[in-house]
């Protein structure tokens, strides 16, 4: 019945889009709608006035996030994802992992930045850390937790919370980078070779939930993932995680 409900909600929204009738919609919109509304793939409207294919995460920490597809990505703009981006204070990370399992956590800033919102952009980190891998290309999914100004002046702590841990570090050195970037990597270019082991990268692995009905998500869904946080902190990729195949970002 929650299949057939969702297969004719998509179908009224893509008539209500050939008509001319439709707004703007988000997997929260939906959500808010109809509470009972279940997780799955819907077709929902965007500014640009393209339709795209997202997956809305209806049950964990609220529910409401919107996870989008590398290929729905390649065809939105930048002011279609700010439309969809309106809860700057945390986002939703799915991690598929080689058993099969994708287990989640929810991503928020340190209380110390709780006044800085989340930045979420689709190819653009104007104003923050240049991420490793821009020879994979466009488009990309860019999240970061601290701008450069504030990271490269070596303050007090980085990091962020992860399903409520306080995954922080004291930067040694000015780098600036304080952020996750994901890659559908198009081109099939050769990721980067540079690696820095460190707690912050490590505790969002092991401090990832496992979603009590066992759900998953359409694998299309996961990419190419790249963690990056200042002296002291770490990067790593998901190319270099033994029981990781790749990430997905939900935000609403």
């Amino acid at each position: 019945m929650a299949l057939l409900f969702a297969q004719f909600w998509n179908f009224a929204l893509i008539v209500c889009i050939a008509v001319g009738t439709c707004k703007s919609e988000t997997c929260k919109d939906l959500l808010s709608s109809d509470a009972k509304k279940p997780s799955g793939v819907y077709v929902i409207s965007v500014p640009s006035k393209a339709t795209i294919e997202v997956y809305c995460e209806m049950g964990l920490n609220g529910g409401g996030y919107t996870f989008i597809s590398p290929d729905s990505l390649s065809s939105i703009t930048a002011q279609d994802l700010a439309s969809m981006f309106k809860d700057r204070n945390s986002l939703l990370i799915r991690v598929r992992k080689t058993d099969g399992s994708q287990p989640y956590a929810v991503l928020q800033q340190l209380s110390e930045y709780a006044h800085i919102p989340l930045r979420l952009a689709l190819s653009d980190h104007s104003g923050y850390a240049t991420p490793v891998n821009l020879q994979l290309g466009l488009p990309y999914l860019y999240v970061s937790f601290l701008p450069a100004s504030i990271a490269s002046a070596m303050p007090a702590t980085n990091g962020f919370n992860v399903n409520g841990f306080r995954n922080a570090f004291k930067p040694c050195d000015r780098n600036p980078s304080s952020q996750i970037t994901l890659f559908p990597n198009f081109r099939e270019v050769e990721f980067s070779r540079y690696h820095a082991k460190g707690a912050t990268c490590d505790n969002l692995i092991s401090r990832l939930a496992q979603n009590p009905s066992g759900r998953v998500m359409p694998q299309e869904y996961f990419m190419f993932a790249e963690m990056h946080f200042g002296g002291c902190g770490c990067y790593d990729d998901t190319k270099r995680l033994p029981s990781v195949v790749g990430y997905s970002i939900g935000f609403r």
